[in-house]
């Protein structure tokens, strides 16, 4: 059954890449407006209770904070706070506590090239492990 559900939600996904894709380049007149309308567009995601899209926007949404760290993403920083308190999965909310530090703090994962360029599987775990770095040097012994 949640195999069906995440190919079911891939191809979903697929499909508003493509229809996207298609759509005239008038629709986005500015970069701003394109940022728009892929954050409202994360968010709906962030609705489903799909594991694997959950964590895909997460991620995407990281890489994208890390890429463009002025960009304000305040309210998918407050989607990642929320599921990372009340989704189900251990897994998926600690992956949003990490995504939510890369929305707050870019600069300290900017900084581990490890992160920057880590694939998509391996992200998290990356990203994890410049947070713990971070954090213990942060404390005096």
């Amino acid at each position: 059954m949640k195999t069906r559900i995440a190919i079911a939600a891939i191809v979903m996904m697929m499909a508003i890449q493509i229809g996207a894709a298609r759509e005239p380049a008038k629709r986005f007149p500015t970069l701003e407006k394109k940022i728009e309308y892929a954050k409202k567009n994360w968010i709906a995601a962030l609705q489903t209770e799909n594991e694997g899209v959950i964590e895909s926007v997460m991620r995407i949404v990281s890489k994208f904070k890390l890429q463009h760290p002025a960009v304000d993403v305040k309210e998918l920083k407050e989607a990642f706070d929320i599921i990372s308190l009340t989704n189900p999965s251990g897994a998926v909310r600690y992956k949003a506590y990490i995504a939510s530090s890369i929305c707050t703090d870019p600069e300290w994962y900017a900084q581990e090239q490890r992160v920057l360029t880590a694939v998509e599987e391996n992200f998290f775990r990356v990203a994890s492990t410049r947070l713990h770095q971070k954090l213990i040097s942060g404390y005096s012994f």
